[in-house]
């Protein structure tokens, strides 16, 4: 008897050990499907986004459609783009073109109460008002899976009394969040890797941590840069409320993930020559010799994925689709793109055309690399599409690679930081 147990506890234990095994990739964890899954998948959700590109102009544009229709966001589970739906009359016309008539059986027709044009009206309503009323932290964004707006709160014991009378004609829909509660997320970081024996390797990765010495803050290594002629020196992107505001000076060294550091044994970077908080970014030009680029984010809690290579950069347009982040605190987490017109409210700051995603972050993840997987065929390579800058109310919240790029072509004061151009080795 006492064999026959022994035997059926291996047996379990083998069995949970096999389900784990075939969830290695993050993308696996984050569908909750085998690894051996992940290549379909991942071309199926390429396939809607590339619908979903050609549906969008559509209603937004057509003023036939914007009325008529609230917005689209992709169901990866369902293998459908929902469309949400505000006058049915309206479809058989919609699936009648011929740019969407090969499509039809990809289309999900849901009914709902606000169209694109309702949409937008109340959108840039109540972001005036949240500023007339001085509302207090908070996110503010385009649900399409609610198709509303929707208001995420970071504690209800804030007095926004009067911001919320003010909106309630627009009906928003509304949630709070306990900040002592742990967030509901997706995919997170594994804390089962042993780092006793680790050493710091002075290839500097996306995702890495920064230590900033004048005020022992950290931050996260979003991007490497380079000018497009591809001249000394490098540069790297991260996010612009890293950079302390009481000290002229600000010098950045290379912060190991889980390493308990002191400036002492830490590998110098560089100087932050270039801020701006709208949109929140930073560029730290690399003068130390002990650090190297890279095009490749960290993931080194995964045995079997501890690097991602960057191919390009490129920007989100949907919404439901996967977004992954790396950085210093919280490591490599993933979750589903929520709203692409974020706006994110903490005590004084005011910051606009945010992806808001609901994967983990945490304070030291600022500046870490947002991207996707877009290739079936190589499941290490990913494309960046913006930077971490802010968290909380079980959301994240990212600046786009492209802003950053254009902030720095129009408004960079420092003119060898007006070509800079994502740095993808000697490709």
């Amino acid at each position: 008897m006492k064999l026959i147990y022994i035997v059926i506890s291996l047996l379990l234990i083998l069995q949970s050990y096999s389900v784990y095994a075939l969830q290695n990739h993050p993308l696996a964890i984050l569908w909750d499907i085998d690894d051996e899954d992940v290549p379909e998948w991942l071309e199926l959700e390429r396939d809607l986004i590339a619908i979903d590109d050609i549906l969008r102009p559509i209603l937004e544009e057509e003023e036939s459609f914007i009325s008529s229709f609230g917005g689209t966001y992709i169901n990866i589970f369902n293998r459908t783009i929902i469309v949400n739906t505000v006058d049915f009359s309206k479809v058989d016309e919609l699936l009648a073109l011929p740019q969407i008539k090969p499509y039809n059986n990809s289309l999900y027709f849901k009914e709902a109460n606000n169209s694109l044009s309702q949409l937008k009206n109340n959108f840039v309503e109540i972001t005036w008002l949240s500023k007339l009323k001085h509302a207090k932290n908070l996110y503010i964004l385009t649900d399409m899976e609610y198709n509303n707006i929707v208001l995420y709160f970071f504690d209800k014991q804030d007095n926004n009394t009067e911001f919320l009378n003010a909106v309630k004609p627009f009906n928003p829909t509304i949630f709070y969040f306990n900040q002592e509660e742990t967030p509901q997320t997706r995919i997170r970081p594994r804390r089962d890797v042993n780092n006793s024996k680790r050493e710091i390797n002075s290839k500097l990765l996306s995702g890495d941590g920064i230590y900033n010495s004048a005020n022992s803050g950290h931050c996260s290594v979003g991007f490497w840069a380079e000018n497009i002629d591809k001249q000394d020196p490098l540069y790297i992107i991260t996010a612009g409320h890293c950079f302390d505001y009481t000290s002229s000076t600000n010098d950045f060294y290379y912060l190991p993930w889980d390493w308990n550091a002191t400036q002492t044994n830490l590998s110098y970077i560089g100087p932050m020559i270039y801020r701006t908080e709208y949109p929140d970014f930073s560029v730290i030009q690399v003068d130390g010799e002990d650090v190297s680029p890279s095009f490749a984010i960290r993931n080194t809690d995964n045995d079997q994925y501890k690097e991602f290579i960057i191919t390009g950069d490129a920007p989100l347009s949907s919404h439901g689709v996967h977004a992954c982040k790396s950085g210093y605190t919280t490591h490599f987490t993933c979750g589903f793109v929520k709203g692409l017109n974020g706006i994110f409210i903490r005590e004084e700051s005011f910051r606009s055309d945010l992806i808001v995603t609901d994967l983990y972050s945490e304070s030291g993840d600022s500046g870490g690399p947002v991207m996707s997987f877009v290739s079936p065929q190589n499941l290490n390579s990913v494309v960046l599409h913006s930077i971490h800058i802010a968290g909380g109310a079980g959301l994240s919240a990212a600046h786009s690679i492209d802003k950053i790029f254009e902030d720095l072509k129009d408004l960079c004061c420092i003119n060898r930081l007006k070509d800079l151009v994502l740095y993808l080795g000697n490709s």
